[in-house]
């Protein structure tokens, strides 16, 4: 065992010229690539979904005749990714203290499919506003009501197209 701890201090003295700083970074690039490597595809996934919202949304935007900015858009979406980016690396941190070093990802896979399913939502959102004939409508109906069910709610559209969300009366009765 020690000559393998040797070899790896010899290693790490080699690629870092004997720097500390080097060593330093070396070590932090490795604990961080063990972290992430779990989740990366969770990261990806958040961030198809939040870019193509983006796109669909500049769409909208576009046919509304507003004035669009690059960076106010940019600087919006990549804020947004940087809360989902750390809801998601937070949960993972929640996982591996809880489950160890197992390959559990309950919590940043369901806060993942929380995000993606909003960024799901508006998507839909943004189709239905370019084509209200097309046929999405059909499964952002769908949604709406698997939503309103699993979550109690009564989901609304009000006259400018913002959800309006009521607690729903006939669940607090049962």
């Amino acid at each position: 065992m020690t000559d393998v701890f040797g070899s790896i201090g010899n290693m790490l003295n080699a690629v870092t010229h004997n720097s500390f700083f080097g060593k330093l970074s070396v070590t932090a690039g490795a604990f961080a690539t063990a972290y992430f490597t779990p989740i990366a595809g969770l990261l990806f996934a958040c961030f198809t979904c939040t870019t193509v919202d983006l796109l669909y949304g500049l769409k909208v935007a576009r046919q509304a005749g507003k004035k669009l900015t690059s960076s106010k858009s940019w600087s919006g979406t990549l804020r947004k990714l940087r809360d989902e980016f750390t809801i998601i690396a937070l949960a993972h941190l929640i996982e591996h203290v809880i489950g160890g070093a197992a390959s559990i990802t309950l919590l940043s896979g369901g806060a993942t499919a929380l995000i993606c399913l909003t960024e799901l939502w508006s998507i839909l959102e943004n189709l239905n506003t370019l084509n209200p004939d097309g046929p999405w409508r059909i499964l952002s109906g769908f949604l709406r009501k698997k939503g309103e069910a699993y979550a109690g709610v009564d989901l609304t559209v009000n006259k400018d197209g913002k959800l309006d969300i009521k607690a729903d009366e006939s669940a607090k009765e049962s």
